[in-house]
């Protein structure tokens, strides 16, 4: 089930590289650059005798999609290879690499961790054979199988069951939601969900909803446009200027990067001559969107954006916006603050809520736990909101509110998710094992030809709590060249950042060439770890 990664790896790179500005499977990408020699290729039942050992093969789907582990018999002892499906007392090594697709309309976008189903399967399926000893590809070994695989089956259903909670999607998706609920956790299962928010059919008249963005109509008919992500939403301005209830637009913000926010951004831009308003947050991935691997990201390049400060405030008619950086359902995200003279207040919330909860369905688009950063940044955030404001999510027609002890749960609810999580994971910090770009190469693709010289820089956060030196190592393909192996300290709760140029050979062909590097700090050597992609062209 995995041959593809072992023996097709130019394609899988290829196919990584074409869908780079519209992925939604959000699959992992620590997999070989290069193909590697296989004797036999092997499926659950099948037997592998080596000398005088018969090794039984065994389907553990886990941390790969197609994993699969080999029980055998030595000196009078059953053990089990179980690769990375479990490690320690109980552990995964991550979380990121179970996002995964399920059936029942949930795409891999969407599947919050969602192959942690079949990993208790495979977990439940490894315990029938009454191994011995797990002898697992990282860790320690582990010598009581029984105990350790009820702990980790224990602490996946308690991190989901949190989850599931206060998840944002079941105001939209509720029957995918007890999917989910049912594939992880089994049937029975009780979920505590958290009661929705307080709905608001009839927001104040000068908020008007569109497919996916949001207008605000001053009382003279001049317009200010959250988000400008599908035609739809282009075509209804046009058509509020037309008609003359809108007789201008007079500026757009742009909530977070996500495609069906921003693919018309230039289009309105250009059509309306408006300044674009963000944080210096979005600015690199919304001007250089090939320079990151995010998921749903605009292909095209967004220039002439107005930067605004964190808690800038600005007054437009009979109305002050201030702006924030608003970290929720992505890393990269805005919020904006719109008051009027009257006293209605309405807050823009992006993609980040809805009357379920926090949207945070998917690992790669970076929901950092820490505190003061990600949701619980977010929640500190509304809280210091005026007491009336209405929160709008540009995919839902009514606005909404939650109540000061709703807010608070959903912070209890994240506080213990941090636990969680770090009882799950290996890391000495929840962020190290679900955000899988806490160390990446800038710019993720690039172009040169050959002979030339370019810059990459691995960018990388120290979640820990105390100062860690990180050793990096280059690895590029036959004939390029870089510096060597480098250092660099970071301090706690910090983003370091390591330059190194490599130099593309006179003679090589046009392609993708894949740069990558290796990535080592306490007791971790993780091999391959991060990767560029170098486009040559002539």
């Amino acid at each position: 089930a995995q041959r593809q990664y072992f023996v097709k790896n130019d394609s899988v790179w290829k196919a990584i590289v074409n869908t780079q500005f519209r992925e939604r499977t959000n699959r992992s990408t620590k997999i070989a650059s290069t193909s590697t020699p296989v004797e036999k290729f092997v499926t659950g039942g099948d037997v592998v005798s080596w000398r005088d050992l018969r090794f039984k093969v065994i389907n553990t789907t886990g941390l790969t999609r197609g994993a699969v582990s080999y029980i055998t018999e030595i000196e009078g002892k059953k053990i089990a290879f179980t690769g990375d499906l479990i490690l320690g007392d109980g552990k995964l090594f991550d979380l990121y690499s179970f996002q995964d697709s399920l059936s029942g309309g949930i795409d891999g976008n969407h599947g919050y961790a969602a192959r942690l189903g079949q990993t208790i399967k495979s977990l439940e399926a490894v315990a029938a054979e009454e191994p011995d000893v797990i002898v697992p590809s990282r860790g320690n070994i582990i010598e009581d199988p029984a105990a350790a695989i009820s702990a980790l089956i224990e602490r996946i259903r308690a991190l989901y069951l949190n989850y599931l909670s206060i998840t944002a999607q079941r105001w939209n998706h509720t029957d995918r939601m007890i999917t989910l609920s049912n594939h992880v956790l089994g049937t029975p299962n009780v979920v505590d969900w958290m009661p929705f928010s307080s709905v608001i059919q009839q927001p104040p008249t000068w908020y008007k909803h569109l497919n996916c963005s949001n207008l605000v109509i001053s009382e003279e008919g001049a317009a200010f446009m959250i988000d400008c992500g599908t035609k739809s939403d282009l075509e209804a301005v046009r058509k509020l200027k037309k008609s003359g209830i809108i007789k201008s637009l007079d500026g757009i913000f742009i909530s977070h990067y996500h495609f069906d926010h921003t693919d018309f951004i230039n289009d309105a831009m250009k059509e309306f001559n408006c300044p674009v308003y963000i944080t210096k947050e979005l600015k690199g991935i919304l001007e250089n969107p090939g320079g990151y691997h995010m998921p749903s990201m605009t292909p095209d390049p967004i220039t002439g954006l107005t930067v605004v400060q964190e808690g800038q405030k600005m007054t437009w008619k009979e109305f002050q916006l201030t702006f924030y950086f608003f970290p929720g359902q992505t890393l990269y995200h805005d919020g904006l603050l719109m008051e009027k003279r009257t006293g209605e207040s309405v807050f823009f919330t992006g993609d980040s809520f809805t009357p379920a909860g926090i949207d945070d369905y998917c690992f790669q688009n970076r929901n950092q736990l820490n505190e003061n950063s990600g949701y619980l940044y977010c929640l500190n955030l509304l809280k210091k909101l005026p007491a009336n404001v209405l929160l709008s999510n540009q995919h839902i027609a009514p606005v909404f509110r939650f109540s000061p002890q709703q807010l608070d749960y959903m912070r209890g609810v994240l506080v213990e998710r941090n636990k969680l999580i770090n009882d799950l994971l290996p890391w000495d910090n929840a962020n190290f094992g679900t955000d899988d770009q806490w160390a990446w190469i800038y710019p993720y693709s690039q172009k040169a030809k050959a002979g030339e010289t370019v810059e990459c820089t691995v960018r990388i956060w120290n979640y820990g709590d105390t100062e860690k030196t990180f050793t990096l190592r280059p690895n590029l393909p036959t004939g390029f060249k870089a510096g060597k192996t480098g250092s660099i300290v970071i301090p706690a709760r910090t983003e370091g950042q390591y330059r190194f140029k490599v130099s593309v050979p006179k003679k090589t062909t046009t392609g993708v060439a894949l740069v990558s590097v290796d990535v080592s700090f306490d007791n971790w050597e993780l091999r391959e770890w991060t990767e560029a992609i170098i486009e040559i062209t002539r």
